[in-house]
């Protein structure tokens, strides 16, 4: 039997609601902000770290002679083989800044979330940057050294991997070149093998992909075909954490390749339709020197202090083949 209501308060009762509430309750602000906007950047956190020179960074890469039958006759007198030129790419150190103004009054105010307001927008400009080049070296845009430069993303150096069909073309592989779009397909287990197996081949040793949340979901749903034309479910995908000390958030699925095991980590700043498998020992962030997400203060305008985070520099694929990318996926 449920409880009997209780007749309203009486007249003038002094109340935290309504018309007459009371006013000297203090109001209940937590002292912190919540953040809930995604800072996970699996690609820069995965790749070491080498300073550029100039602005116009420039490296060597070489192939070797292909393996053929080599059998020599006995006393044989030498003949010299071509000699091995090396290819000259390169990459153009971009910009990347976030600023922030913060006024006299509000530094000297009692604010919620930290001891210095300043300080705090400063960090979080940072991580914005971070953001940013995350963005910027998961795509396959072209460098450009026109004012204001830009990087060539790491997919623009991938000439291993498919483009979707029709007009579809992978990058030269230079940092020249996009892919140009072809027809959006769905992404199959056979895809992923032949690129791993062309980085694989060319000397790579591919074990990490980056993809976005959605195709995320859709790798993680794939199925291998089994015998007699018997859809089995996948069982050659771990639900694992990384044996490592982690570098970004979040599930990973280790799918074993023939070619080694390859980490599918989602990034939520990757491209929609694309799938980077890289080799994390042939690619680097190049930054110049003192230029690496510092902390500037600016000259002060009226009565406000002002700041930014800065990064320059680009990626450099030290060695293209060994990646591998897949574009076009639905």
């Amino acid at each position: 039997m449920a409880a009997p209501v209780m007749n309203p308060a009486i007249t003038n009762t002094y109340i935290t609601t309504g018309a007459s509430k009371a006013t000297n309750v203090r109001e209940d602000l937590a002292d912190i902000i919540y953040n809930i906007d995604p800072s996970d950047t699996p690609l820069v956190s995965n790749l070491p770290r080498k300073e550029a020179k100039q602005i116009l960074t420039e490296w060597l890469v070489e192939n070797l002679a292909a393996a053929d039958v080599n059998r020599q006759p006995e006393g044989f007198s030498y003949r010299a083989d071509p000699a091995t030129r090396p290819a000259r790419l390169s990459n153009v150190c971009q910009i990347l800044t976030r600023t922030v103004t913060v006024s006299a009054s509000l530094t000297a105010s009692d604010t919620v979330g930290a001891a210095d307001e300043f300080d705090r927008q400063l960090i979080n400009r940072g991580l914005e940057v971070r953001r940013d080049l995350e963005y910027a070296v998961t795509r396959d845009t072209v460098k450009d050294t026109n004012d204001p430069r830009g990087m060539a993303g790491l997919p623009s150096y991938c000439s291993n991997g498919s483009a979707g069909a029709g007009a579809g073309v992978m990058p030269i592989g230079d940092g020249s070149t996009a892919h140009t779009p072809g027809t959006a397909r769905a992404m199959t287990l056979a895809m992923i093998a032949d690129a791993v197996q062309q980085a694989y081949t060319a000397g790579g040793k591919p074990r990490l992909g980056i993809l976005s949340p959605a195709l995320k979901r859709t790798f993680s749903g794939l199925a291998a075909v089994g015998g007699a034309g018997n859809t089995v479910a996948m069982d050659n995908i771990l639900q694992a954490t990384t044996p490592k000390p982690a570098t970004y958030v979040g599930a990973v699925d280790v799918y074993l390749t023939d070619f080694g095991p390859v980490e599918m980590a989602p990034d939520i700043f990757a491209p929609a339709g694309q799938l980077l498998i890289v080799d994390p020992d042939r690619a680097e962030i190049a930054p110049l020197p003192g230029r690496d997400m510092i902390q500037d203060n600016y000259a002060k305008v009226g009565d406000a202090e002002s700041g930014g985070v800065i990064f320059e520099g680009c990626i450099r694929a030290t060695a293209p083949k060994a990646h591998a990318c897949l574009f076009d996926l639905s």
